[in-house]
């Protein structure tokens, strides 16, 4: 395998809804998919195995955290040698946090 996963940890701009963030986030960039926060997803879905040899990068585990209602926490996976789970989602991120 040749991906790389990361941890996100978020601030937005302004609070949004979790069902509002992953909306801006699916329509941001073809590439990534937004998994669904349940477990049994989440362990198909977001793997280094699942996403190897494939462009489309997974962002979920999404989740609001106790720092505050603007902060937001994502796990993310990529095939680092295609581009890595990190390029599509920089560019989303900045549209969204500014």
């Amino acid at each position: 395998m040749r991906c790389h996963s990361q941890a996100l940890t978020i601030k937005l701009k302004q609070n949004m809804s979790i069902a509002d963030i992953e909306k801006e986030i699916a329509s941001q960039n073809e590439w990534v998919r937004v998994i669904p926060n349940h477990k049994e997803v989440t362990l198909k879905e977001l793997t280094p195995a699942k996403v190897s040899g494939s462009l489309y990068v997974p962002i979920g585990r999404l989740r609001k955290m106790n720092m505050g209602e603007n902060f937001v926490s994502a796990f993310t996976v990529g095939d680092q040698l295609l581009w890595g789970a990190a390029e599509p989602l920089r560019c989303m991120l900045r549209q969204i946090i500014g």
